[in-house]
């Protein structure tokens, strides 16, 4: 999987069966059902753009990546890529090596897709201190406030409604596409659902797949991030006979489940 490339869906090749429950056209009501999520998706997949589509300018004094033969990873780590310690909530101190390079893009881009990153300014800065490289902080912080502004509003969540939104994210592969000892590319296919639990939202609670470019470059002891860049990811077919759950059960869902615990 190249980080480069987008991919639209994926296309079933068993034809649909008449007559089988589920597998017929959609009712009225699912149709309307399907377009709200639709539209919502669209939404969410527009201001993500926005957010996570591009981040600060690499440092012109570091070498740029030798050309490598690129290396697929399933799962983001390996052997002695455990982080040394957590700083503002982020495992930090990755060796320098290739593995702890993919490890240090998963996390990173992890810890900027939580509720607290999009609803908390004091908290979204202290992440993006810890990740980001010195060069790269003040376009990054100015972005993603910009950005996370325009989202809320355009979902409805205030102060008031926070609670209620759903932010979680999960990796799904990486790939590292260069390497050396100084800087590193490495893409990371994520699974990601947003939107807010309520009866009246703007946007219910839909998946996005993204495939995040991530260019790292070695600072002050640890890998920080010089660029993200998003596309569509590899995208899978939903099942046509499947319905969303409802708003209760989502809403209990975000409650009662923990987001898992970083890789690193």
């Amino acid at each position: 999987m190249a980080g480069n490339q987008t991919q639209s869906g994926t296309r079933s090749l068993t034809p649909t069966a008449a007559g089988v429950p589920g597998m017929g056209a959609p009712s009225p009501w699912r149709r309307a059902k399907i377009g709200a999520i639709i539209f919502g998706v669209v939404l969410l997949i527009g201001m993500m753009l926005v957010l996570f589509g591009g981040g600060g300018k690499p440092d012109t004094t570091s070498s740029q990546p030798s050309a490598t033969t690129p290396t697929s990873q399933a799962g983001g780590s390996g052997p002695g890529t455990r982080a040394r310690t957590v700083k503002n909530g982020v495992p930090v101190g990755y060796p320098r090596t290739k593995d702890g390079a993919i490890a240090a893009a998963v996390n990173f881009q992890t810890a900027r897709s939580s509720p607290g990153y999009f609803t908390d300014e004091a908290l979204r800065h202290e992440v993006l201190q810890t990740v980001m490289s010195t060069a790269a902080l003040p376009s990054q912080v100015e972005q993603d406030d910009t950005a996370t502004k325009a989202l809320l509003a355009a979902l409805g969540v205030n102060a008031t409604t926070a609670p209620d939104m759903v932010m979680r994210s999960a990796p799904l592969g990486t790939h590292l596409s260069a390497f050396s000892s100084d800087t590193a590319t490495v893409d990371v296919w994520m699974s990601e659902i947003v939107g807010v639990t309520s009866d009246n939202s703007a946007m219910p609670v839909s998946g996005t797949w993204s495939t995040y470019t991530v260019i790292l470059q070695w600072q002050d002891g640890d890998w920080k991030i010089a660029t993200i860049n998003r596309t569509d990811g590899p995208t899978p077919l939903v099942a046509s006979d499947t319905s969303p759950s409802s708003t209760d059960v989502m809403h209990s869902a975000n409650e009662e489940f923990n987001a898992p615990p970083y890789a690193g």
